[in-house]
Parts: C-alpha cells; sequence; structure tokens
C-alpha cells in the first residue's frame, strides 16, 4: 500500500511540475530605437523584482508565464509594457523622450546606466561632433565636457588636438588620456578612426571610471565605440560636405606699409647715434640706411638714392611725394588662401536576429589655407556580429585608413611661412628684383624666381638671409603617406543566462614614410645638389583579452562582477636615410639621389603590459548602488619594481526613488562618491630603467659607448583621487552635474643631478607630489519644449587648482628642493606647475627710453637704499647671506627668504639686466575657469546650434609679441608689431615701449613680467544648422530621411590682443611657426535609404 501511494505521489508531482514548467517559458527579444539596438534596457516583469538588461546588441532573454506584463525602462526614453502570449518572441521598439535624461554609457570592459553608474562619465552625443568639421574625434570634443580641455596646436589639416582631463597630471610626465577603441586600448593615430564611423564617445574621469585601466587610467580615458549593425531595419546613409578653409582669426596686428617700417628703420639708426655719441646722428642715419649693414641699395624700394632724400628728420617719416619702384608683395598675401575641404561618407548597416553587420568608405580631402598644406584620407570599416549559436557569438570589426599629408613650408626654423607672415619686413619682396628694380625670370620653374637674399646672387638681406618659405613651399616637400589598420575579433561563450566569457585579439598595425626633399636649384639645396631625407616608421600592437563576466538578480538585489586578463604589446620599428645629389627634380626616390649624406640608421623598441582585474558591482532596489575593482600590471620598462597595484571604491544614492522625494520639484537625484589609485607609466621611455650603450665603427671594429644611464629603481607615477558629486534634475527645466575632486600624483618622474665621480650627469627617478583638485558643472536649462520648438542652454566648465605638494630631494643636500626654474616658471613647494618666475618689469624712463625693472634687496639698515653689500641679485653673485654659515644653493630669493627669517625686502629701480631680480609674479597659466556654453534647439523641421568657449583668470607669456616689439636683430633685423607707435621719442615722453635703437640698448624685450598677458578669452566655436526635409515628401521616393546642414568652426576668438591665440598650446603661452587655426565653412547634406 506504502509503495502504491509513493508512487501515485509521484506521478501528482511530476504532474505539477510539468504544468509548472509548461507555464514558464524563455521569452527573447531584441529592443530598439529608430537608429538601431539598445544595449542596457531594463527589461522586468512588472509587479515582481525579477528582470534583466539587454545586452551590447540590445537582445535579452527572461523566464516569464504567459500572462506577464514586460516593462521595458530605458532613460531616454519612454517605457513600454509587452504582454506575454503565445509567442516566445517580442521585439520592442522604444521612443525617445526628451523629458529624461540619457541613460546608456559605454565604460571600462562593458556597459552600464546613467542610474547605475557610481562614477563620472561624460558621454558626447555623436550629433554634436558630427556638425564640427575636422579629421578626427581629438578636436571635435573642444568644450564638449566639462574637466575637459582640448589643445588644437595647430590649422594644419590632419592634425590631432591634445586632449588634457582633470588638470595637470604630471610635472614632467605624461598627461595624456588613454584612447580605448571598442573596448581595445588604442596607441596608432586617432585620425585613422573617421568620425562618421564613431557611434559613441564617453570620457571616463574619476577613479571608478578608470581604475579598471589600472597603470595608464591616470590621466582619464577616452572611450570610443564604432557603429554597428541593426537587427531591427537595414539602411544605406550617404553625407556629402563641401566647404572652404580660411583664417577668418586674424594673425598680429603688423606694421604692413613699408614707408611706415622704414621709418621706423631710420629712427633706430639715428637713436644708435644719439646713444653711441655720434655728433650728428641725423647724418649717421641717413649715412647708413642704404647699405650692406642695413638695407642694401637693392632692396631700396623707392625712388631716391640716400636716407636724405627719403626721410624728413623733422618727422622721422618718409618724405611726401616721394614714390616707389615697385610695391613688394607680402608673404601672407601670397602664402594665405582659401581652399577647399570635401568630405564624403557611405554607411551601410542591417541584419537579422542573428547576423548584423555594419560597413563604411570615406574620403577626405582637407587642403589647408597656406600653400601647399593638406590632409587626404580613404577609410573604409566592416563590423559584422553573429550569433552562430545560442551559446557563442562571433565579433569581427576591422577599419583601415590610407592618408597624405602634405606640410610644406613649415620647417621647424626660419624658414617657415608663418614666420615670415609676421616678422618679415614689409620691405623686402617674396619675388628677386635685380639692381633695376625688375623681376628675375625662373628658367628652371617658370615665372620668376623667389627672393633668398644672398644665395639668389644679388645682396644680402638683413632678415633671414638665404631663406625663402614661400619657394620652400612649392618647390620643396614635406610629405607623409600612412597606412593603418586597426581591428578586434571576439568570440563571446554564454554558459547560462548569468555567467558567459569573452576571448578578444584586438591588434593595430601602421606603415609611415616621410620624405622631406630639397631641391636643387634655389635655397639651402643648392649646396648639396638637393637632397632627401626619408624616414620609415612601422608599429604593431596586439592586445589580448580574457574575461569572465557573471550577474545575478534576487529579489531587491543585484550584481555583476568579473574577472579578467589582459596582455598588451608594442612594437615599433624606425629607419632613415639621407641622400644628395639629385638626378630629376619630380622624383622623390633614394636611387634619384647620388650621394650620401651620412650612415642610415634604424631602431626597434616597444614594451609590453601584463595585466590581472577584477570589478564588482552591486545594486539594492536601484537606489543603492556600490562597484569595487582592482588590478594589477606589469610594465617592461621598469626592473625591479614591474608590478604595480590599482583599484578604486565607490557608491552612489539614488535619492528621488525613495518615498519621501516621490512627487518633489526634484525629479532625479543622485549623490556619490569614490576613491581610486591608478598609474602611469608613460611618461618614461621603454627603457628608462635599463642602463643602454650605442654601437659605433672605430677603425673598422665594433666599438660600445655607454647610452642612456637607467635606473632599476624607477616604478609608475600613482594617481590617488578621491571624488564626490550630484547629478540632478528639476523637471523637465533644468539639468544639473556637479563634481569636485581631488587628484593626489606621488612618485613623479624627475631628472635627479648626480655627482660627477658617477661618469653621469642625471638619471631618471621617483620623487615629489602634485595635486590637483577642482570643481567641475555641468548646467542645461531647457528654456523652451513645446512639440514645435525646442530651445536649451548648456553651460559647462571647471575650477582647477594645481599645487606642487612635496619637490624631488636635492642631491647635494639630502632635503626637498626649495626652487627648481623652469623656462617662465619656476617650481617649489606651495606653488603650481605653471606660475611665472622672472624679472619684474618697472617701465620705460621718461628721461631716455631705457628700459627698466625691478632690483630686490634685503634692506638690512632699513634706510630704503640698497647699499654696498646688502643682500640682492647681482650678476657676480645673488643673494649671498650676511651669515657665512647659512649657504643659498640656488642663490634665489626664494631660498633667501627661507633661510634668512624676518629678511627686509624690498625694491628698487634698475637699468641692469643682469642686477634685476627673478621672483613669483604672482600669476599662473593655469585660469580660475573655463569651459564652455551651448545654445541650442529646433524649430519646426530646423535645428540650430552655437557653442562658445571661454576662460577666464589665467596668464600666459606672450613670446611673439615681444619679438615684434623689438629691435634686438638690429634695426632692420625684423618686423613690427603696429604698437612700436607708442614708442619712446622724447624725453619726458610717458609710455611702456622702450626707444628703437638698433640695439644699442639691450634687453628692452628679453624675459620679463612685460609681456605676461591674460589668457581671457571667448571664442565662437561652432554655429549650425539643419533642415530635415519632411517625411511626407520623401516617402514616395522610398527614402528615411534627408537632412541639410550648414556648419561653421572657429569664427571669432575675443583675447587680449590680435593674434595671441592661448588655447593653442597648453601653457597659453605663444610659439614662433603657428599655424592658425582654420575657419570652415561647410554646406552637407544626408540622405538615408
Amino acid at each position: 500500500m506504502k509503495t502504491k501511494f509513493n508512487g501515485i505521489l509521484t506521478l501528482l508531482l511530476a504532474f505539477v511540475v510539468q504544468i509548472s514548467f509548461a507555464q514558464e517559458k524563455t521569452v527573447s527579444g531584441t529592443v530598439s530605437d529608430e537608429s538601431g539596438s539598445l544595449p542596457g534596457v531594463s527589461v522586468i516583469i512588472k509587479g515582481s523584482t525579477k528582470g534583466t538588461e539587454t545586452d551590447f546588441d540590445g537582445k535579452y532573454s527572461i523566464q516569464a508565464k504567459t500572462g506577464d506584463v514586460l516593462v521595458f525602462r530605458y532613460l531616454g526614453y519612454k517605457a513600454s509594457e509587452r504582454t506575454v502570449g503565445s509567442s516566445n518572441v517580442i521585439n520592442v521598439k522604444l521612443a525617445e523622450d526628451a523629458n529624461v535624461l540619457d541613460e546608456i554609457v559605454v565604460v571600462g570592459y562593458g556597459t552600464s546606466t546613467k542610474q547605475a553608474f557610481v562614477g563620472t562619465a561624460a558621454v558626447v552625443k555623436q550629433e554634436q561632433l558630427e556638425v564640427k568639421n575636422f579629421s578626427n574625434v581629438s578636436q571635435a570634443l573642444t568644450g564638449e565636457v566639462a574637466g575637459v580641455t582640448v589643445i588644437n596646436s595647430s590649422g594644419q589639416p590632419g592634425t590631432v588636438g591634445a586632449i588634457r582631463i582633470r588638470g595637470y597630471g604630471s610635472v614632467n610626465g605624461n598627461r595624456a588620456p588613454l584612447y580605448v577603441v571598442d573596448g581595445v586600448p588604442f596607441s596608432g593615430s586617432i585620425n585613422s578612426i573617421n568620425p562618421s564611423d564613431i557611434a559613441s564617445t564617453t570620457i571616463l574621469k574619476d577613479a571608478t571610471a578608470t581604475a579598471i585601466y589600472g597603470s595608464r587610467g591616470a590621466n582619464g580615458v577616452v572611450l570610443i565605440t564604432t557603429k554597428g549593425g541593426s537587427a531591427s531595419n537595414s539602411y544605406i546613409e550617404v553625407d556629402i560636405k563641401t566647404g572652404v578653409n580660411d583664417q577668418l582669426i586674424p594673425r598680429y596686428d603688423v606694421v604692413t606699409n613699408p614707408e611706415e617700417y622704414i621709418g621706423y628703420v631710420w629712427e633706430g639708426i639715428k637713436n644708435r647715434g644719439v646713444v653711441t655719441g655720434n655728433p650728428d646722428p641725423v647724418a649717421f642715419a641717413n649715412a647708413n640706411l642704404f647699405t650692406g649693414n642695413y638695407v642694401a641699395p637693392g632692396y631700396n624700394m623707392w625712388n631716391v638714392t640716400s636716407g636724405a632724400d627719403l626721410i624728413d628728420p623733422t618727422t622721422g617719416t618718409v618724405r611726401p611725394g616721394v614714390t616707389r619702384k615697385y610695391t613688394p608683395l607680402r608673404y601672407a598675401d601670397v602664402a594665405f588662401d582659401s581652399a577647399i575641404r570635401t568630405e564624403t561618407n557611405l554607411r551601410m548597416g542591417g541584419g537579422n536576429q542573428d547576423t548584423r553587420y555594419f560597413a563604411s568608405f570615406g574620403y577626405l580631402d582637407d587642403n589647408g589655407y597656406s600653400i601647399n598644406t593638406s590632409f587626404k584620407r580613404y577609410t573604409t570599416r566592416l563590423n559584422l556580429t553573429s550569433d552562430v549559436k545560442p551559446w557563442l557569438k562571433l565579433n569581427s570589426n576591422i577599419g583601415y585608413a590610407y592618408s597624405e599629408n602634405i606640410a610644406n613650408g613649415q620647417i621647424a626654423g626660419s624658414e617657415n611661412v608663418f614666420e615670415f607672415a609676421d616678422k618679415m619686413a614689409p620691405i623686402f619682396p617674396v619675388f628677386l628684383r635685380d639692381d633695376n628694380a625688375e623681376l628675375v625670370p625662373d628658367l628652371f620653374y617658370g615665372g620668376f624666381q623667389y627672393d633668398y637674399g644672398s644665395l639668389s646672387g644679388f645682396r644680402d638681406r638683413p632678415n633671414a638671409n638665404g631663406l625663402n618659405p614661400i619657394g620652400s613651399a612649392k618647390y620643396d616637400f614635406n610629405g607623409t603617406d600612412r597606412h593603418e589598420m586597426n581591428g578586434n575579433f571576439s568570440a563571446t561563450f554564454k554558459f547560462t543566462d548569468n555567467l558567459s566569457a569573452e576571448i578578444r585579439y584586438g591588434v593595430q598595425y601602421a606603415t609611415q614614410k616621410n620624405r622631406d626633399y630639397t631641391n636643387k636649384f634655389y635655397g639651402g639645396g643648392q649646396a648639396t645638389s638637393g637632397d632627401i631625407t626619408i624616414n620609415d616608421f612601422s608599429s604593431l600592437t596586439q592586445n589580448i583579452l580574457q574575461i569572465i563576466k557573471y550577474n545575478n538578480t534576487w529579489g531587491n538585489h543585484s550584481f555583476d562582477a568579473l574577472v579578467a586578463h589582459e596582455s598588451n604589446d608594442f612594437e615599433q620599428n624606425f629607419a632613415s636615410a639621407s641622400k644628395g645629389l639629385q638626378i630629376s627634380p619630380f622624383l622623390y626616390d633614394l636611387d634619384n639621389f647620388q650621394s650620401s649624406l651620412g650612415l642610415p640608421s634604424g631602431s626597434t623598441s616597444g614594451f609590453t603590459i601584463e595585466s590581472y582585474f577584477s570589478q564588482f558591482n552591486y545594486n539594492f532596489d536601484q537606489k543603492y548602488y556600490f562597484s569595487a575593482s582592482v588590478r594589477a600590471d606589469g610594465s617592461s620598462r621598469f626592473v625591479n619594481d614591474k608590478w604595480g597595484t590599482f583599484g578604486s571604491v565607490g557608491a552612489s544614492w539614488i535619492v528621488s526613488n525613495e518615498d519621501f522625494l516621490q512627487d518633489s520639484f526634484i525629479s532625479y537625484l543622485k549623490l556619490k562618491a569614490s576613491y581610486g589609485i591608478t598609474g602611469d607609466q608613460a611618461g618614461v621611455g621603454f627603457f628608462s630603467g635599463y642602463n643602454t650603450f650605442n654601437g659605433g665603427n672605430l677603425g673598422g671594429s665594433i666599438s660600445l659607448a655607454p647610452g642612456a644611464n637607467g635606473n632599476p629603481d624607477l616604478t609608475w607615477e600613482t594617481t590617488n583621487q578621491f571624488q564626490v558629486g550630484a547629478e540632478m534634475s528639476f523637471g523637465k527645466y533644468l539639468d544639473v552635474n556637479l563634481d569636485y575632486y581631488n587628484k593626489l600624483t606621488d612618485n613623479l618622474i624627475f631628472n635627479r643631478f648626480v655627482g660627477p665621480s658617477q661618469g653621469i650627469s642625471s638619471i631618471t627617478v621617483n620623487d615629489g607630489e602634485l595635486v590637483n583638485s577642482g570643481l567641475e558643472f555641468d548646467i542645461t536649462g531647457h528654456l523652451v519644449d513645446n512639440k514645435d520648438f525646442t530651445l536649451d542652454l548648456s553651460v559647462n566648465g571647471e575650477i582647477v587648482n594645481n599645487e606642487i605638494l612635496t619637490m624631488p630631494l636635492d642631491p647635494a643636500t639630502n632635503e626637498p628642493q626649495l626652487l627648481t626654474p623652469s623656462g617662465f616658471y619656476a617650481r617649489s613647494e606651495g606653488r603650481s606647475i605653471f606660475d611665472f618666475y622672472m624679472r619684474e618689469w618697472a617701465g620705460v624712463d621718461p628721461a631716455d627710453g631705457a628700459p627698466m625693472w625691478y632690483q630686490y634687496y634685503d634692506d638690512v639698515n632699513n634706510n630704503g637704499v640698497l647699499d654696498a653689500g646688502e643682500p640682492s641679485s647681482y650678476s657676480s653673485g645673488s643673494w649671498v647671506p650676511a651669515d657665512p654659515a647659512v649657504i643659498n644653493n640656488t642663490g634665489s630669493i626664494v631660498e633667501y627668504q627661507i633661510k634668512v627669517p624676518g629678511a627686509n625686502i624690498k625694491k628698487t629701480v634698475t637699468k641692469t639686466y643682469s642686477d634685476a631680480s627673478d621672483v613669483y609674479a604672482d600669476k599662473s597659466a593655469i585660469a580660475d575657469v573655463r569651459g564652455a556654453f551651448r545654445l541650442s534647439g529646433k524649430l519646426g523641421n530646423f535645428n540650430f546650434g552655437t557653442q562658445f568657449t571661454y576662460s577666464l583668470g589665467g596668464y600666459a607669456y606672450d613670446a611673439q609679441y615681444a619679438e615684434l616689439m623689438s629691435d634686438r636683430f638690429g634695426a632692420v633685423g625684423n618686423n613690427y608689431h603696429k604698437d612700436i607707435a607708442n614708442r619712446w621719442q622724447n624725453p619726458g615722453d610717458i609710455t611702456d615701449v622702450p626707444a628703437l635703437t638698433d640695439n644699442a640698448i639691450v634687453n628692452g624685450t628679453s624675459t620679463s613680467t612685460r609681456f605676461i598677458t591674460s589668457t581671457d578669452f571667448i571664442a565662437l566655436n561652432n554655429v549650425n544648422i539643419g533642415y530635415n526635409i519632411p517625411k511626407q515628401y520623401l516617402d514616395k521616393i522610398s527614402v528615411q530621411t534627408v537632412n541639410i546642414w550648414f556648419s561653421a568652426d572657429n569664427l571669432f576668438n575675443a583675447t587680449a590682443r590680435q593674434g595671441f591665440l592661448p588655447s593653442t598650446s597648453e601653457s597659453g603661452n605663444s610659439g614662433r611657426r603657428l599655424y592658425a587655426p582654420m575657419t570652415t565653412m561647410t554646406l552637407g547634406v544626408r540622405v538615408k535609404f
């Protein structure tokens, strides 16, 4: 009986189980929007806590019963509900909801949501980048993210901008972020990634976001995800852009009138006579003006033969009625002209539930406004994803780019078109004139010869003799051809709904050839009968990742975790050869040159990184989030301390999900905090930890000589970063994001001098501490939000503080250094790395027009006068304490005040530059606040936007202006800024510009606070307007969308001085040879089928 009962019970239980299994089934599908699949969409059974999220391809799978209601939620889209019926497949297309924040965030080794991510990751909308006209994403990021500065250092087409995230992460080491493309650390040229192929760009800033990248995350991470296929729809999309590149932002306001310039030359010669005691300075100037020492007679462009006939000595200007033999062309007028920019992109995508594809082809022809400068690129990409089996997904994503870059006329010296445009005197012509002032025919290239000064055979030119950058740009060649491939291949294994593993292989290969050719007929190439240097470069980066991921949800709890191993190998090869004696003037191959100009050279170098890491994320009730990560990296660059351990912890609280904030005017509020440790190895060379040797040939035998001196104890720079922040929205009217961070970097990279007894001068060491702290803000106000009209105003910015906490050791004292001058700056404890340290300008002596500076001194007897023997800055010895037991090792006022407490420091005026005191100017290159603001909106089928960038409170050294205010190269040595009109001329003149004296009075433009200039600016970075043709006109021709737009970049830049562009360098300082950023105006059309 018992046996029969057990049998019946077993049958009953089996029946119940069968019914249960029949009721519960696997429901799967794809969630998408208008543009394709959506990863990270929350899928929850209504009335329960059971749920999942879509994967990177928008796919999901969940156990549910017939009649269950699935709720699909994705921030930025309207929630959607679907009831489970007889079908096991439910595909959902979500509609955008402008009233909520965008949620999807691509983060390190995965994806998250804006709500769930506890760190700071800024997603830059692709439509904001697409309206800008740049060859790569780096320059397009200008102004897009708070705390991110983009330095566009050149208008040369194809230039890659330098990105800085959250201050200045190192003193001497690397400050650049890590680029990651499709999950693979990227070491190639970002120009190889067509911006049209990019689906999303995410900036990772805090330690929670970056610590997962360990030794390469200290300076932030730029994540680039390229476009993929879609299972929901297939499409073909074409966009065509054509525009004009020009220099709309003006250069320095220099003297362009020859008569005005020759008057300054004459005055400088006359004043030299005054300074040197010549009895008749006017006669001295008249006699010397048209001589080989100043303006050679062949450069006299006027119909007079002497200075006396040209210049009225009463006014110092050209006499009325004097006529010209000819009017010389200005170098700027010949070198710069508008140029055409053309870009075409073709994209195709689509697929089905099992296989998705994306393919693209791109062409860019970007011509610079400077003569013979351009960047041409061809790109293609193929991204294939296939669900081979329910448990196996394969992906292959391959991109290829070929580019040609021409940068003629930009020699890193005086023969540079931008140097000549600003500094060549307007009396010197571009084209050669004979002694009869006639143009000289060019028998080799046709047309007329360019003027190279003495090399042209007629006369010396006192300004850049032997050079002509227009001739160089026309007849010489500096071009680079580059092939680059980047790709990654992955296999994802799904063991269960909760457990998966992925293997990914990433590879980047580039080969590049640079040809630097000088013609044999004119200029410097005459001496070698034409010469060429060819530099060949290739690089290979391989990255292998193995990663296991697990996630689970029970009740109000959910978590995910991963463990992984990654190895990265980089190798580069370089070879160079130079030859002269050219045969044909039109071939740039080595065999066309018949003499060797030195031994060929070549080298191979590289490094490897081995990594193990893990991450854990936890969420309770979609209110409380926690994240932790740890990573161990080992680098071949180091010897004794190869391995570093990095990690982070972070937490956030979604306060708006609490009951007490329901129905509040605060629609979204998240508070977050994080702390983590990241590192950087890129600030040292590949072999900085090793002693190296140089090989040579000694009398036919091999010789080895010491090369670099390695430090086997060298290791990572380490950054400890703490952050607190808040993200909030107030209804549909206002969104605010605030972050405060503190980044302490220690083990800084420094060169330490060592004793001569060791036979070496210095080694690279880890020493010192630097802190960057700041407040970032990003505020968007939705001013108007109607069906047919929207208007948004967004403002972002950062307030940064940079401070050296600990100076590196001085080996002579074994104590921290008290002062280390570095160019225009000095470093000492409590100062930033960009605090100005130089002589203090005191103005111009009204009596004689001489420059003056301040000399500081210790007024020991407190009589207000610098007495003999009182400590001060002297050319014979500076700041020597009265007590012989006290040693001032740096000879600086800074160390003197530390070692002589209570010193009675005062200052007096001196005309001797060498006696003037170097002091801190209490001005820094670091701005008080900098950022951008954007006004954008829609009106019917029109969309429009403007973006401005700004900076307030910083300073920079305007060295280019200093050169243009100087006659230190002689009275006719260079051109002048128009401010030279304010110079001292007569006793009693009150001015800040010294007299022109043909450099008889020296140092007037030597380094001093005279040329420290405010870097405050506001720039119109972009303006765009677009129109979408109404859909009813397109349905008949099977076209989905047609968009026509106009966009313009770099329209104006209001700075302290015309031509001074502080945003083109990290410090803001002006430099020689600046290819000013281009203004680009583009008309484009995009058609989607």
